[in-house]
Parts: structure tokens; C-alpha cells; sequence
């Protein structure tokens, strides 16, 4: 066993990652503003796409991720198509939108040629947060797992229509939207299916907190999908301004279980001053491969608080990821990235503060249940791109692969940056010397 060092101070985790969320929040208060202005939603990415509003002329979508706008004060529903490009297959479809407005909402619907609903899925917004991203999705497939003969499945076209709720809409402003087609190869063995794999439990399990693990320091959360940082099982700091949606990425293979924990230190009397009657809501949340937000798996779970002079502790989970969920109502039914979303609302009559928080993650459980498909890569994401996962995104290599993690790299930085001012201050002290 290694014994103490003399001269060492050993501070305790929980405070370097207090002390370094508060680092983080005076940096960024020292710095020209680098991201969205508090309020603004998140950037959701994609490539642009010109809408029709004409049923009988629509828009021809690939698999991949498309953006689009609802110009303010427009109801019409945009109308796009994709065509199968393998029998059998199931046809996933999103739309993540960024309101700006509590009154915006989103309706996904999917049609044969004839008319016929393939199904239609609706959200609306955040009353409180207004900006955070609303999403929807279907899947259009099978009816059950040894289903080859419904109408949606054996169609060659769908027809998809975006659009708000209602018939009116009354917001002043715009409303981005993405749209996300990812077609899935069909079982190899569909017939089997049902005994083969595994089958969602009756009772839903209770929640299981992630183990605090390793302190892997400080991470900023991103203002878009694209960008969000990629996270391993461990704890982290980070922070939050009020009007803010950060968002974080964790991998799941099949049959693996995302748990998601956030901390906030309980704030001093004179801390919580600056908010008035109480401090903001905290929302912990997650978005699936496709980046629709998620309703929770588990029972057992707060995913949002408010901010005071006790510990706020958030949690958040989906899972685990089986291919029969789908036929069962469940959300995780996906392998690929999973979003971990923090969100504080704006303030009214204020400038916004930063929040400093913890957040713990982990995916938890072994790969199992792995499907056998037609194809080897079964998602198809792109033009001519396959994937292993609906993401598109492979998963991250062990922790164990390699010293050159995001981490190390930054430490590497700072060491550089810390021995470029060293050389310096000798070069000056050396011309001081010789003066």
C-alpha cells in the first residue's frame, strides 16, 4: 500500500470537481460569449432540403439528415417521400424541432400512396422552456416480429408530411426542424425472432444509479447534436447557463442500460440572492439515435429540480436496448449514441447565471440480444453509408486502447502551455540578468 507523501495535499474528488465546475463558470464569464445567446435553442444540424407543399409532388428524401423550416406563421405541412431501397425492411423516421414559442408543436405522419396512415406521432413545446428540442418519430416495419405481410411493411413508397398540430399557428417565429431517415435491414430469421430474443420484462425494473467511478474532470456540454462530446462511464463537471440546452453523448450497444446522474451543490442564502424567490429549474433528460427526446424506462426517478440551499440530485435512464421494445411501446429499441440533455430556462427580468453541476454517467449491463440481420450492417444512414448502429457512429474504443483520450489530450495542453510560459519568463529573466 502507498503511504501518504509528506508536503502532499490529497484534496477529495468531490471537491476538485466542485472547485473545477466553479473554475470552469469563471472562464466562461471571463470570455467573449462563444455560443448561442441564453435562449436560443440548439444548432440541429443537416443537410438543407426544399419542401413541397403538394401531396401529389413531394419531396424525395434519401436515408440521412435533412433540415427544413417552417417559415413563421405558415401551417401548411411540408410533404417528402422515401422509397425502400430493401424488401422487408423497417423505415425509421424523426423530426427534432427548436421552438422559440410555448404555443409551437410538430406532427410526424406517414402515409401509403392510397391515403392509408402508416401511423403519426405528435409534441409540443416546453412551457417553461420553449427552446429545448421537441422530437417525434416512427417506425414504420413490421406489426410484430414474424409479421411479412402488413400493408407498410411490403410498400415500396411512403409518403411523410411535417407540420404543426393544428390547422392555425399563431408563432411570430420560424420553426428549424430535422429530418432523420435511417432504413433498417429486416431479421435474417424472423420466424424465430419471438423465442430468440429477448423479450421485454412485465414489471420494469427499478432504476440503478451509476457508480460514481472515475473523475474524468471538466467537459463543456455542446449547443448541438453534432458536437456533443462523447462521453465514457465516469463523473464530470460541468455547467449551465440559465437559457441553455447542453447536450452530451453516451453509446449503447444491445442490451445495455443508459443511467445518467447530475449534482448540484447546495447554493449559500447569499448565492441564491441573485434568483430572488428560488433558484431555476434544473431538467435532466435523454434523446435516442434518432434525436427524439425520450419518456424515462423507469418509474423510480426525478429528472428535474430546482436549484436551492439543499443538494439537487437528478437522474435519468433508458433501457435496456432490445429489438422487440419496439413492439412493446418502449423507447430503447436502437443501438447508437443516446443524448444526455441538461436544460435551465431563461430569466425574464435578469441577466442569466451559470450553474455548475456534476454529471455521472454509465452504461451499464454486457452486449446481448444482438439480432441476426439480411445484412451484416444493417442500417442503412447515409447515401450508400451502413452502419453497425442507427447513429451512424461506431462505439468508442476501451478506455484501456489507448493514453490519447480527450482527457490526456487537454492535459497535454496545458502542460504545453504551462512550459511555453516557463521558457519565457527565463528568456525575460535572462535579458534582466544581462542588461
Amino acid at each position: 500500500m502507498l503511504g501518504r507523501v509528506p508536503g502532499v495535499i490529497v484534496i477529495p474528488g468531490s471537491v476538485v470537481r466542485r472547485a473545477a465546475a466553479l473554475a470552469l463558470v469563471g472562464v466562461v464569464a471571463m470570455a467573449p460569449a462563444a455560443g448561442a445567446d441564453p435562449g436560443d435553442p440548439v444548432d440541429l444540424g443537416g443537410t438543407p432540403v426544399t419542401p413541397s407543399n403538394d401531396p401529389k409532388h413531394t419531396t424525395q428524401l434519401e436515408a440521412g439528415l435533412w433540415s427544413t423550416t417552417l417559415a413563421a406563421g405558415d401551417s401548411v405541412p411540408q410533404q417528402f417521400s422515401y422509397e425502400r431501397t430493401e424488401d422487408y425492411s423497417s423505415v425509421h423516421v424523426s423530426v427534432t424541432a427548436t421552438p422559440l414559442s410555448s404555443g409551437e408543436s410538430v406532427t410526424l405522419e406517414a402515409f401509403l400512396p392510397d391515403g392509408t396512415s402508416c401511423g403519426s406521432e405528435s409534441a409540443s413545446a416546453d412551457y417553461s422552456a420553449p427552446f429545448t428540442a421537441i422530437g417525434v418519430d416512427l417506425q414504420i416495419g413490421p406489426d410484430n416480429a414474424t409479421d411479412l405481410n402488413g400493408e407498410c411493411l411490403r410498400t415500396d413508397r411512403l409518403r411523410l408530411t411535417v407540420g404543426p398540430s393544428g390547422t392555425t399557428r399563431t408563432s411570430e417565429t420560424d420553426l428549424p426542424m430535422t429530418i432523420k431517415v435511417v432504413e433498417e435491414s429486416p431479421l435474417k430469421n424472423p420466424d424465430s425472432a419471438a423465442e430468440t430474443l429477448p423479450a421485454p420484462p412485465e414489471t420494469a425494473p427499478a432504476f440503478r444509479a451509476p457508480a460514481g467511478g472515475e473523475d474524468r474532470g471538466a467537459v463543456d456540454g455542446a449547443l448541438s447534436f453534432d458536437q456533443a462530446p462523447l462521453l465514457t462511464s465516469g463523473t464530470y463537471s460541468s455547467s449551465i447557463a440559465e437559457g441553455d440546452q447542453r447536450l452530451y453523448r453516451v453509446h449503447l450497444e444491445w442490451g445495455q442500460t443508459l443511467a445518467a446522474r447530475l449534482d448540484v451543490e447546495a447554493w449559500s442564502a447569499s448565492e441564491l440572492e441573485v434568483f430572488g424567490y428560488s433558484g431555476p429549474t434544473v431538467t435532466l433528460g435523454v434523446y435516442n439515435p434518432m434525436r427524439r427526446d425520450l419518456d424515462a424506462d423507469f418509474d423510480d426517478l426525478t429528472d428535474y429540480g430546482s436549484v436551492g440551499d439543499e443538494r439537487l440530485e437528478l437522474s435519468a435512464g433508458v433501457g435496456p436496448v432490445r429489438y422487440l421494445n419496439r413492439y412493446d411501446d418502449a423507447n430503447s429499441y436502437l443501438p447508437g449514441d443516446y443524448y444526455v440533455s441538461v436544460t435551465v430556462p431563461a430569466p425574464t427580468d435578469r441577466r442569466p447565471e451559470s450553474i455548475p453541476f456534476s454529471l455521472s454517467v454509465e452504461s451499464q449491463g454486457d452486449i446481448a440480444g444482438v439480432p441476426a440481420y439480411a445484412d451484416d450492417k444493417p442500417f442503412l444512414v447515409g447515401d450508400g453509408k451502413r452502419s453497425k448502429v442507427a447513429s451512424g457512429n461506431p462505439a468508442p474504443p476501451a478506455d484501456s486502447t489507448g493514453w490519447f483520450d480527450t482527457r490526456h489530450v487537454s492535459g497535454l495542453g496545458v502542460g504545453a502551455f504551462g512550459l511555453l510560459c516557463l521558457g519565457l519568463g527565463a528568456v525575460l529573466l535572462h535579458r534582466r540578468r544581462t542588461a
